[in-house]
Parts: structure tokens; sequence; C-alpha cells
């Protein structure tokens, strides 16, 4: 199971029959302007239960104002790849694109601004941008001032917890940590006969990223200063290194230099490690009792200090030869009638009133935490275009250090070569 694909473990979850979920979509497309019958729509998203949501409900948008709408799905880094060239090439083979926001300052230039579609398109839903919460809306859509964006997909990592072994260790098996020390105390407190006190990934991979920036975060880091230089070796950088290794690490599994998040899921579920971080999209595969041994000890919240929010977006091409169109279908498809039927048949909603609504948190009970953890404190990824650039060097030094190569000062300090290195390459930096 990857990160980039475990939504589909959502489908796994319950949900309401097919008949009604499309009576809201019928609804709400009944008032659709037939303004634009006969142009198509290419969508570029990524695979997995929620973008399959999105696909299945555009069928009533066609059914509704004549507009076809087809979707090219490919992974992760398949899409991106795809994005860059279509927009910077100026083919505009795709009228309106899912994106993350890691790549929202390399998209800009090329997306249409979507703040006045109600204005701009006759007939459009509003966009009841106060249905989002705030920050995650500014972080997920907007970029140089321009709403590029409107959220398809609310992610945001959870803290999980096994409920037993809490109370085996002495602990409120209903109470979560509220710090990161305070993660480790009961790690500490977990550790006995085979169970480890966290599943915390060490490989070079995506999860180990994760961990080290919710820490860091949580310990005051901010990635550059007000001159934009990176501040990766920072006291709170340093701070952040030594928490991994000394701490943290010591109440983990041996063997986690190799961890993603396939090794990290498979340790919380079958009851090797007590605590762990965790993706909303997973939770269909942890509470399933034929896929996770503790699917009835599990309790969740958002994570300690700051959750690290992911999610996806919808934007529409500047270039598009049905940028109307595709405006409409983009300020459709995230209104919340129609957010809320996508949440009932496997999508995973970024607004306030689905993540609210009693029957999509009795199909995934994880929704109030979701909702939580976007309106808390959330971190985000380095916001610059080569983000996943930056990715790779954080868990390349992360691991370094977990595995005494190198002290955790010295990865730290490495950690900020490489990052102040590529920047001057890329033109960030003039000295």
């Amino acid at each position: 199971m990857k990160r980039r694909t475990f939504t589909a473990g959502l489908a796994a979850l319950p949900f309401l029959g097919s008949s009604l979920t499309r009576a809201f979509a019928q609804d709400a497309a009944a008032s659709l302007p037939k303004t634009y019958s006969g142009q198509k729509i290419r969508a570029l998203a990524s695979t997995g239960a929620a973008f399959e949501a999105m696909a299945t409900v555009s069928r009533d948008f066609t059914e509704a104002t004549g507009i076809a709408v087809e979707y090219v799905n490919l992974s992760y880094n398949e899409q991106y790849q795809k994005l860059i060239l279509d927009l910077t090439s100026g083919a505009a083979s795709f009228d309106v694109f899912n994106f993350a926001y890691q790549w929202k300052f390399e998209i800009e230039p090329y997306c249409a601004d979507l703040a006045n579609i109600p204005k701009e398109i006759q007939g459009a839903p509003d966009l009841a941008l106060d249905d989002y919460p705030q920050r995650a809306l500014e972080i997920y859509g907007r970029a140089n001032n321009k709403l590029i964006g409107l959220p398809t997909l609310g992610d945001v990592t959870l803290f999980v917890w096994n409920k037993e072994a809490y109370k085996a260790a002495g602990l409120d098996p209903d109470a979560a940590p509220k710090t990161w020390d305070e993660v480790v105390e009961r790690g500490a407190k977990l550790v006995s006969n085979g169970q480890f006190g966290y599943a915390m990934p060490a490989g070079k991979g995506i999860q180990t990223t994760v961990t080290w920036i919710m820490v860091f975060k949580s310990m005051g880091g901010e990635y550059f200063d007000a001159s934009g230089a990176p501040t990766f070796a920072s006291e709170a950088g340093v701070k952040t290194m030594k928490f991994l290794v000394e701490k943290l690490a010591a109440v983990s599994p041996p063997g986690n230099l190799a961890w993603d998040f396939p090794e990290m899921f498979n340790s919380l579920s079958t009851g090797q490690s007590g605590q762990s971080m965790m993706w909303p999209g997973a939770f269909g595969d942890l509470l399933n009792p034929k896929r996770s041994q503790v699917h009835d000890k599990i309790g969740w919240s958002p994570m300690p200090q700051a959750s690290l929010l992911g999610g996806w977006s919808m934007g529409v091409n500047d270039a598009s030869r049905s940028k109307d169109a595709a405006k409409l279908y983009v300020a459709w498809l995230t209104s919340p009638d129609i957010v809320r039927r996508m949440g009932l048949i496997g999508g995973a909603p970024a607004r306030i009133s689905a993540l609210k609504d009693p029957e999509l948190i009795k199909q995934a009970p994880n929704r109030p935490a979701v909702l939580a953890g976007l309106q808390g404190d959330v971190a985000e990824y380095p916001p610059i275009k080569e983000a996943e650039q930056v990715h790779i060097m954080i868990y390349d030094e992360v691991n370094a250090a977990v595995a005494k190569i190198k002290t955790p000062e010295q990865a730290a300090s490495d950690l900020q070569g490489k990052v102040e290195s590529f920047m001057r390459r890329r033109g960030y930096l003039k000295t």
C-alpha cells in the first residue's frame, strides 16, 4: 500500500446505495445551464476511490448540461509529469486537473483564476468558500494572490493508538497525547514483550519526510527565513534530528531503516507498535477485521501539536478551449451537495459541512478528527515548486542519522547544505 494510492482504502468502508446518492447529484445538477452543450472537458486526475468518485458523479453533470467529461487517471508521478508538460507546452490537452498543493507555484502561471466563477458563468453554483477550513483553503488553492484551485480531497495526518495496549500499560485508553514528548513518554511504557511504542518510518521514502515535517513544525521550525534563505539547520532543525534519532527511534521497532507507509501500517495493524501516524485513506483497511488485528482497538485524533496537510484541488487550464464550461464543471463538482455525494461513494471531503454530516460520519467515523486536524495547526510541505526534491534530501539525511552513519547535528548541517546548493542552482539564492 503506497501513500499516493491508498485512498482506495476508503472503498472498503460501507456507504449508502447508489440510487439515493445519485439523487443528490441530480438535484444539484437540475438548475445548471445548457449554454455549453456539445462541448467536451478532459480531466486529469490521480488514481484511487476518491478520484473514481469524481468520474462517477460527473455523469449527472453531463446529463444536465450536455457537456461531456472524460477522465484520465494516472499514478502520482505520471500525473505530475503529464500535467507539467501539458501546461508548459500550451497543448491544452486537459481542461481541468487535480493537483497536489506542492505543485501550485509551478502551475500557477497556467491556471485560470476561479475566484469569480459565479459572476463570470451564468448558472454556476456559489463557491461557498466559507465552508472550507480557511487555512486549508489557503494552502490548497491560493498562489500569488490567485485562487487557482478548489479543494477536491481533504487529507491530514492523524494520530492513532492501540487502546488495549494503552490500558495494559496503565495509560488512559481514551486520551490522545498532546505533545511529541508525551508520545515518546507513552511509547516507552508500551515497549514490552515484542511490542514497541511507535511505528516510526526511517527509510528513504516520503513517510520519513512526513514525520520530520511534523516534528520540525512542533519545534517551531520554519523552512525559510524572511529573506527566503533555507533554515533546515536552525535550532529547530537540529532539535528535530536529535528527537527523531534519540527519542522516537528509541521506542520504535528495529529494522525501520527500510520502512515507508506499508511497513508503518503493518506494524500498527498487527499490534507490533502501539502508536503511529496514519493517513485517513488507510482507515478502510485499519478498521477492517480481515486486514487488521487491531480493528476494534484503535483510537484516533489529530496529530499532537500540528498535523501535516495532504490533499488535492482542481484547477482549470487557462489555455483551455472550453474554459467557461470547465469553470462551470469545477464549481459544480466542488459544491456542497456533490461533495457530500462523493463522500458517500469513496470521496474524501474537504468541506466542513460534509465532514460534519451524520451519514458521512457513520460511513467513516474518523471524519470529525479529519476536520479537527484541518481546522487546527497544520504543517505543510515546503512551499516551493521543487518540493519533491527537498523531500528526498530530508529523508536521506534522517535515514543516515537514524542509521548512525551521521550524528543528528551533521545530518541537519548536511541537509541545510543540500537545500542551499539546490536553491542556488535553481536561482532562488544569489549568493
